[in-house]
């Protein structure tokens, strides 16, 4: 039977494209048969008329056999929809204005929303390359205490060995910065060494090259933005040599594009080298471990398993497993920070009511053109077309007009992707980089597909509803006329338009407060002087520079050859850059008067600096002195300073120069406090100020990848970044001189969430504003031709211009009290969501509803007084003689 269909449906499919051949062979044979009767009726004694009649009748008409014919050999749904795409092409083509018009005002909708859809792809459904990944664990070793740790390399090994539920292991360390030379500008590189069979045990695939082979040391894969970004996505650099840290590795392979194992950030995979003092060393817990289970094992299976494991290995080696368990986890990859999450879907929000502006103009424009259409409709139901007939041609039009704005509209929404990269920070954070797979890619495509097919229907809909549901008599008697429109119609046409000032104030709102509040942001004092001052980070080559002496000798070169540069004010260096998102805390003796006692330590944020840092940075000094050069020495006496708030917190009602904080240094040495200084912000500008510890980067010098020297200038602080480079590479050619960078740039990055939000949401509302305008105009016009002849009444009865345009302009300023009435009840309940959402934004600002407000009415009056005042120049006599 299924056999039977299929071949039933490969006849049909092959007859559809021989149509023509076949209507000549039906015709001919139907004129035989036709012939063949019409002969037996004279045989019969019939006239040669009555012959003929009686052969037309018994073959039931000759078209109506060919109709029956053809929908029994082809697909009678499908060519009538050919028919219907044909001529509304023809329809289209007849009408350039409106359809240049409703393409254009759908492409808007349909580029903002793909645009926006990008951004949900890469952030919230961003997926894993991995293939089954609900079988992917990660194990961890448990303390004793129950805290999750690393594993050691024998624990490792013994997992593997004694573990039979799993299809394999495979080991990884977390990412650490490496040193690329040899390669044009020395670059920092974060790497992760990982077991060979990481790539099969996840189940990735190399795009270009391969992955590692089993027992491989020289070799890397780097990752796909690396390779396009350092590479410039050149295939050639397969097979290639680059030198990481000094030592020679041959690139192998490019990983796939979404590949962000272990973390987002790292950018190459080298084969996992474990030193033969490890291998046997069971304290030394450095390893990750990943393991796939084998089909149908659940994950309670595999825990009971890795228990008994484990408690073999704690009888094997009492002294260093005594009371360890592993624990087995889903693995997951790192996700992304709920504010980036919150920001997506209040842009999301946002593109959503643009649609629904875009939908109820198009709406709205076909509806009026729809009126023109009643006498074409009525004639197409008159010769037999039913009203699905009528409503499938309708929405064909629509799509057609969907599927040329969704071209249109794939042009915008790249160039909108390409501005909302050019948004994002240069130097990227953890959490900005879901955003940089945004792309148009093949499920972006997909989407704007889905999205003009189901915005075509969505708008056509209701048109073809109404225009369908005629009574045939009335509307050929008034084919041709242009008296006014039914009342129900208008009713539907003014209802949308309060639905679009509506969605417009809530837009314009939500965007003026959000650029309200990034202004506001911007103008917080930040503590310090950003002005003037270049920032650049020198990640020390950690395999040539040990911590102590060496490191310590290599800055202080550095800041002496800065300091020299013409143009230099005073320079000095941090471990933490502010405004950064990055922090370092260490254990601090709890205050006197903390509720667990003063024995319990507590975390405190603490920055390593040279002497000069504050001045460098504008950061005032209180009380007391700023770090000296003899501070500033490995076995110096311990000293510490503290900002504001750290005082308020330790020393609420004293000075705290002078202070002795015991255990406050290494060895438990006592810390003395010898400056006060003024809090600034660290992490962002809307943030307080938080209790921090600064110590001389001398005192317990440091090989440092986030070492940032902080250099105040005379003129433009980027006319000295290439003297500092230079500086930096005489000292040594292979240190990477990376993140180059004003600090009112750094502090500006540091505001990225807000600006993106408020420049996606200002775009928005001024789509938003213009499309309520053309819409408002497109119906007012559209109303005033069409009551051209009550117009013409009321002037012959004695109305005066000012009357028709006080009628015309008073009914567009009544639809827009109406619609700006609901849209700030709306605004206020989504502007407190979005407070929530964006933080920063105060949802009650009654200026900006009102003058909002008022420049929504501005722009609806102006749409609506152009074609009142066309209304004023009908000639009444012309009017009636045309009625």
């Amino acid at each position: 039977m299924p056999m039977k269909m299929l071949r039933t449906f490969f006849l049909r499919l092959r007859n559809l494209f021989s149509k023509n051949k076949l209507d000549r062979e039906l015709h001919d044979e139907l004129a035989a048969h036709l012939e063949m009767h019409t002969a037996d009726n004279l045989r019969a004694g019939m006239s040669p008329e009555e012959a003929r009649r009686q052969a037309l009748l018994s073959l039931g008409g000759l078209e109506q056999t060919k109709e029956s014919v053809r929908d029994q050999r082809g697909f009678p749904f499908l060519e009538t929809l050919l028919q219907d795409t044909r001529f509304a092409l023809r329809m289209l083509r007849k009408s350039p204005a409106f359809t240049a018009t409703a393409v254009l005002t759908l492409a808007l909708g349909i580029g903002a929303t793909t645009a926006v859809f990008s951004i949900v792809d890469a952030v919230l459904l961003h997926g894993t390359p991995y293939q089954k990944p609900a079988q992917l664990v990660e194990i961890s070793a448990r303390s004793p205490q129950g805290e999750a740790d690393s594993v050691s390399a024998p624990d490792f090994h013994d997992w593997q060995a004694q573990t039979q539920i799993f299809e394999g292991f495979a080991a990884f360390q977390s990412m650490k910065f490496s040193v690329l030379t040899g390669a044009g500008e020395p670059d920092e590189v974060w790497t992760s060494q990982v077991s060979t069979n990481i790539f099969h045990l996840l189940g990735v695939n190399a795009i270009i090259g391969r992955n590692f082979a089993p027992n491989e040391t020289q070799a890397v894969v780097l990752s796909h933005a690396y390779w396009r970004s350092r590479f410039a996505a050149d295939p050639k650099i397969i097979g290639n040599t680059i030198t990481l840290d000094g030592k020679p590795y041959t690139v192998i392979g490019i990983a796939p594009v979404n590949l962000e194992f272990p973390d987002p950030h790292t950018q190459a995979w080298l084969p996992l080298a474990i030193s033969a003092a490890d291998e046997n060393d069971r304290e030394e817990r450095q390893l990750r471990v990943i393991a796939r289970l084998k089909a149908g094992v659940t994950l309670k299976q595999a825990q009971a398993a890795m228990d008994l494991t484990a408690g073999r290995l704690a009888l094997q080696y009492p002294k260093t497993n005594s009371g360890w368990t592993a624990s087995v986890e889903s693995y997951k990859r790192r996700e992304i920070s709920s504010p980036l999450h919150s920001t997506v879907l209040a842009l999301l929000g946002a593109v959503v009511f643009v649609l629904l502006i875009v939908c109820s103009n198009v709406t709205n424009m076909l509806l009026a053109r729809g009126i023109t259409r009643q006498g074409e409709m009525a004639i197409r139901a008159a010769l037999g077309a039913g009203r699905l007939r009528l409503i499938r041609q309708l929405v064909v039009e629509a799509i057609l007009l969907a599927g040329a704005a969704s071209v249109i509209g794939l042009a915008l929404a790249s160039s909108g992707v390409a501005m909302i990269a050019n948004l994002l920070p240069k130097y990227s954070l953890i959490e900005t980089q879901a955003l940089r797979h945004i792309s148009m890619n093949l499920p972006v495509l997909g989407f704007a597909v889905f999205l003009s097919l189901l915005t075509g229907i969505a708008v056509s809909l209701l048109p073809a509803l109404r225009i369908s549901r005629l009574n045939l008599d009335e509307s050929l008697k008034q084919r041709g006329r242009t008296s006014g429109s039914s009342t129900r119609r208008s009713q539907v046409q003014r209802a949308l338009i309060v639905v679009e000032v509506a969605l417009a104030l809530v837009l314009l709102v939500g965007a003026g407060l959000l650029i309200q509040s990034f202004q506001s942001l911007e103008a917080v004092p930040t503590g310090f002087r950003p002005d003037h001052l270049l920032t650049v980070r020198v990640p020390l080559v950690n395999y040539k520079y040990e911590q102590g002496p060496q490191s310590a000798a290599f800055y202080r070169t550095v800041l002496e050859r800065i300091q020299a540069i013409p143009g230099v004010q005073s320079a000095a260096m941090v471990n933490n850059l502010p405004m950064t998102g990055f922090d370092t805390t260490t254990d601090f003796p709890a205050p006197p008067n903390s509720p667990a006692g003063s024995n319990s330590p507590v975390f405190v944020a603490t920055r390593s600096v040279s002497p000069g840092y504050f001045h460098a940075m504008g950061i005032p000094l209180k009380d007391g002195r700023d770090f000296t050069q003899a501070d500033n020495q490995e076995g110096a006496p311990c000293v510490r300073i503290v900002n504001e708030s750290m005082a308020r917190r330790y020393w609420p009602k004293a000075d705290p120069v002078g202070k002795q904080v015991p255990g406050a240094c290494r060895n438990d040495a006592t810390a003395l406090i010898v400056g006060l200084v003024a809090d600034y912000k660290q992490f962002s500008v809307d943030s307080p100020p938080e209790p921090e510890v600064y110590l001389p980067y001398g005192q317990l010098p440091f090989a440092s990848f986030m070492i940032t020297f902080v250099i105040r200038t005379d003129s433009n602080p980027m006319e000295v970044a290439t003297s500092v480079r230079h500086a930096v590479s005489e000292i040594d050619s292979d240190q990477p001189v990376i993140q180059v960078r004003s600090m009112e740039n750094v502090v500006l990055e540091s505001l990225w969430r807000q600006r993106v939000s408020a420049s996606m949401l200002g775009i928005f509302a001024a789509i938003a504003l213009v499309l309520s305008a053309v819409g408002i105009y497109g119906v007012f016009s559209y109303s005033v031709s069409q009551r051209t002849h009550e117009i013409g009444i009321r002037t012959a009865l004695g109305a005066t211009r000012e009357d028709i345009l006080r009628m015309v302009v008073g009914e567009g300023l009544l639809l827009t009290m109406i619609g700006l009435g609901a849209g700030i009840l709306v605004a206020l309940w989504l502007t407190r969501l979005l407070a929530t959402l964006l933080y920063g934004v105060s949802p009650k600002d009654p200026l900006t509803f009102a003058a909002l407000s008022l420049l929504l009415t501005a722009v609806a009056l102006l749409a609506s007084y152009i074609p009142a005042r066309r209304a004023t120049r009908v000639d009444p006599m012309v009017a009636l003689r045309y009625e």
